[in-house]
């Protein structure tokens, strides 16, 4: 056999020995990685003749050390073409579990065929050409130089994970077939007594016979009673620990341990008794282990409850004896002080360090008559302590009300222009002053003499003209804010120049008339009624008074006129107890005598033509009586009156004026102090003066528009008293008599005889001896 231009080399090699010209091939075999103790068989031979055949073995790449990396586990094979080959060959290689031996033909093998591989393959023309690879499968994972049996080529490796175990290998006592030859383990080993030692502490539990065991099998051993086998920290003759074990295998858990932890839940250094848990290790850093004869907490959830903290007054056990507050036995018993109504209990103090007496100061109450929420300044405090009610109609520590009756005057109130101290700022009323004047009396050349005793006031719609009238036919007009007056009077000295620059007298006055009543067209004109039965218009111009007219001989008491199309319907009422109906301007008989009663008229207001108030007394024993009248206006039937009834009933004194500031409110005022209220009904309610005067006239304040003015349903009335103080300007409010507005100013001892209010609340009144009466004037 020849062995010709074969080339094996572990790394890529062009030829053994060649020309440039001569034809050559490279064949990589490729094979599996950790493959090392075996050897490979080449075999070339020609295509054609297969006497010319060429044959190598060869060893796999080694290691250089044995932590070095694994070469790459490729051979290549080198074939050049000799002299009488053909194009084509074939390439057979072989792999063997065991080193190949000799060297001469034919070459001897030894050892397991693992695989093998061959391909047919053809020469260039000239030069080098690679091939494609040969693979072989030659599996050895645990270097022991034998095959894995695993797989479709074959070695004789039982076991390739476990280099102690191959075909190679002597039995030994390590419960393996090491020497693959598929019995059972350890075969033909002589067996002795043994123990199964499972956690391999030395110390066995089942005794078992086996043989010894070779160095480094372990699960055996010559020592039994092992009572925990799974478990190094249980054997014979270990120290017991704390550890939930029987370490010793004395049948005794932990034996000499204190396995008893409790917890310092609030962390004052003190123990729970019912916190324990009993285990070796610490639960967590608030348990710890008991002292000898240490006390429990007996509240671990309080740091205040501890066994030695000192005693304190907080309701606790604060030392654990058992006894709160042992130290302050008076705790919770009565106590008063001096000085102070309330009667309390011995409580701890805020230090919690001794008991105090905790009767309080009583809670101050006021009354609250208007409900304004500002007590009386000037009420007895009612002391309310805390286990009693206060009194309804009370407020609590407000005292500023300067006018308790009165809502449109308390300390948390501004000031409005209406002629009263509204925010109690010690009597000081419409502060500051923009409201145009304060209410006093009006300085003008044609009111102040002594022989104007002025009966009757009237205001025009929108506050002006006012007009003034009283006896001897006396009749002067305003007609504008801030203006002098003008005086149509009779029997008044002519002045062409008056020193204050009032207008000069007017000739054109009305007669010798006793004025008593007067009311005011929307044209400014006034109509007047007086004793007598005299009544008059008069349009505040040059022209003349209108004609006298006498509808009854009676004297005229009330007059209260409508307008309506054009037509001025005035109605009057006299001291017989007549209701007249007067259409101004009507052509021929103006009046129309509508009722005639038995009672004394004295007064007469109303808001509409069909609903009329009139007030008076009877013909007897002066007593009082109330009527309405429904009078169908434009028609000249009697217009019936309903009597009325008063509470209390019928009361000594006549009621002498009346006014009506809302369909439902009405206010009435008489002789001896008397005044009284009406809502609607047919009852009217008795309010007394403080003191018994005769009242002359009332009005009543509302604002329509304003459901909320405090000052609605208010009367302003007036007296005609004589003596030190002369009359005066009362006010009653829905809770009583209230302080203000007080005149000011010159005023004499004179009766005061008629009250007029506008819409913006500006107030007018008259009085004898020339005395008139204006908020606000400057």
């Amino acid at each position: 056999m020849r062995r010709l231009a074969l080339c094996l080399l572990p790394l890529l090699v062009l030829a053994c020995s060649k020309s440039k010209e001569q034809a050559a091939v490279r064949i990589p075999v490729e094979y599996t990685s950790g493959f090392q103790k075996g050897c490979f068989k080449v075999v070339v031979q020609d295509d054609a003749n297969t006497d010319l055949k060429l044959e190598e073995v060869v060893a796999p790449k080694q290691r250089a050390t044995a932590t070095s990396e694994v070469p790459s586990p490729i051979l290549t094979v080198a074939v050049v073409k000799k002299d009488g080959w053909s194009n084509k060959f074939k390439v057979t290689v072989t792999a063997y579990e065991r080193p190949c031996a000799g060297t001469e033909e034919p070459l001897a093998v030894v050892g397991q065929q693992v695989d093998i591989a061959e391909r047919v393959f053809e020469f260039p023309s000239e030069d080098v050409k690679d091939m494609a690879a040969l693979t072989l499968v030659t599996v050895d994972a645990d270097d022991d130089g034998f095959v894995s049996m695993a797989g479709d080529k074959k070695g004789t490796d039982c076991d390739d994970a476990d280099a102690m175990r191959n075909p190679g290998q002597a039995e030994i006592c390590d419960n393996k077939d090491n020497n693959c030859v598929g019995q059972e383990a350890d075969e033909g080993l002589p067996k002795v007594p043994m123990f199964l030692d499972g956690d391999g502490d030395g110390f066995g539990n089942a005794s078992i016979s086996h043989c010894v065991p070779a160095a480094g099998v372990t699960g055996y051993a010559t020592v039994g009673g092992d009572c925990g086998d799974g478990d190094t920290a249980i054997a014979p003759g270990k120290p017991d620990v704390c550890d939930d074990k029987d370490n010793n295998c004395d049948l005794v858990v932990d034996e000499g341990n204190d396995k008893n932890w409790y917890q310092d839940g609030d962390q004052d250094g003190s123990l729970g008794a019912l916190t324990v848990k009993v285990q070796c290790g610490r639960p967590d850093a608030s348990y710890r282990q008991r002292i000898q004869n240490e006390d429990f907490d007996c509240n671990d959830a309080n740091g205040n409850n501890t066994p030695g903290k000192t005693e304190l007054c907080d309701g606790a056990d604060n030392n654990c004896d058992g006894n709160p507050d042992e130290a302050f036995p008076t705790k919770n018993t009565a106590c008063n002080l001096s000085g102070v109504s309330c009667a309390g209990t011995w409580v701890c103090n805020a230090a919690q360090s001794a008991v105090e007496c905790n009767a309080r100061a009583p809670r101050l109450f006021y009354p609250d008559r208007d409900g304004d929420g500002d007590g009386d300044q000037n009420a007895t405090v009612d002391e309310v302590c805390a286990n009693e009610t206060p009194q309804l109609g009370h407020v609590e520590n407000l005292h500023g009300d300067c006018d308790d009756v009165d809502p449109a005057a308390n300390s948390g109130l501004a000031e409005v222009c209406d002629a009263i101290d509204n925010n109690c700022n010690a009597g000081v009323s419409d502060e500051p002053l923009s409201c145009g004047g304060t209410l006093r009396d009006v300085a003008s050349y044609h009111l102040t003499s002594d022989s104007q005793d002025w009966r009757t006031v009237a205001v025009g719609q929108g506050g002006y003209p006012v007009w003034v009238a009283g006896r001897g036919g006396k009749l002067a007009v305003r007609k504008a804010a801030n203006q002098k007056f003008e005086s149509y009077s009779f029997g008044d000295t002519a002045n062409p120049t008056p020193p204050d620059g009032s207008p000069p007298l007017n000739t054109n006055h009305c007669g010798d008339h006793n004025w008593t009543v007067s009311w005011v067209d929307s044209t400014g004109a006034v109509l007047l009624g007086g004793e007598g039965g005299w009544v008059a218009k008069h349009a505040g111009t040059s022209a003349a008074c209108g004609p006298g007219t006498l509808p009854t001989t009676q004297n005229i008491t009330g007059i209260v006129g409508f307008e309506s199309g054009g037509v001025t319907t005035v109605y009057l009422s006299d001291t017989n107890g007549r209701l007249y109906r007067w259409v101004v301007g009507g052509a021929g008989n103006p009046f129309t005598e509508l009722n005639d009663n038995s009672n004394n008229l004295y007064g007469l207001h109303a808001l509409r033509e069909d609903f009329m108030l009139a007030v008076g007394g009877s013909t007897g024993p002066d007593r009082q009586r109330f009527v309405s009248y429904a009078v169908t206006t434009g028609t000249t039937p009697t217009g019936t009156p309903t009597a009325h009834t008063s509470n209390p009933t019928n009361v000594d004194g006549k009621a002498i004026a009346v006014w009506m500031g809302d369909a439902d409110k009405a206010c009435a005022v008489g002789d001896d102090g008397a005044v009284w209220r009406w809502n609607g009904a047919t009852t009217w309610d008795k309010t007394d003066a403080p003191s018994e005067f005769d009242f002359t006239s009332v009005v009543m304040r509302y604002d329509t528009l304003n459901a909320q003015n405090p000052l609605n349903e208010q009367c302003y009335m007036v007296d005609k008293r004589t003596g030190g103080t002369g009359g005066k300007l009362h006010r009653l409010t829905p809770y009583g008599w209230a302080k203000g507005p007080d005149l000011t100013g010159s005023l004499a001892n004179v009766p005061l005889n008629d009250i007029a209010i506008t819409d913006a609340g500006h107030l007018w009144i008259v009085g004898e001896d020339g005395r008139v009466f204006h908020y606000p004037e400057p």
